[in-house]
């Protein structure tokens, strides 16, 4: 009995932070994979939330009793940087209307190109125009 209490291991929470530790590293690696192989991706999410952001601007303004559908963002939002290449890739984004009375489809089209392919995603919202 005396010569297993002086044996020497891990105890049991030196093996617990080890895991810890390493599942952590894995999540951080996984989570950046896609993002280098695939920058479409990150980019697709980026003309979402530009997509997003004009709709959300254009429901600001026809609140007001205005419909504007020129890009109300900053002009910075509209680049940036390709993480597979470090180009630049530049966004471009239009806005249509279909008027029905005070109600207005708004379709926003944000176009880019990146590694010589071109992409676009449309989104489209119902906005109702309040008259002052």
């Amino acid at each position: 009995m005396g010569r297993l209490n002086n044996e020497r291991g891990f105890m049991l929470l030196n093996v617990i932070f080890l895991t810890l530790i390493t599942s952590f590293a894995a999540m951080l690696l996984m989570n950046a994979m896609p993002r280098v192989r695939n920058p479409q991706s990150v980019l697709k999410l980026t003309a979402i939330h530009l997509a997003n952001e004009q709709l959300a601007m254009i429901e600001s303004k026809a609140a007001d009793g205005e419909l504007d559908l020129n890009y109300l963002g900053k002009p910075e939002d509209l680049t940036t940087e390709n993480f597979s290449q470090k180009v630049p890739t530049t966004f471009n984004v239009t806005s249509t209307d279909k008027p029905n009375g005070n109600l207005h489809s708004v379709t926003v089209k944000v176009e880019w190109t990146a590694n010589g392919r071109e992409d676009f995603i449309e989104l489209e919202r119902t906005i109702r125009v309040v008259p002052k």
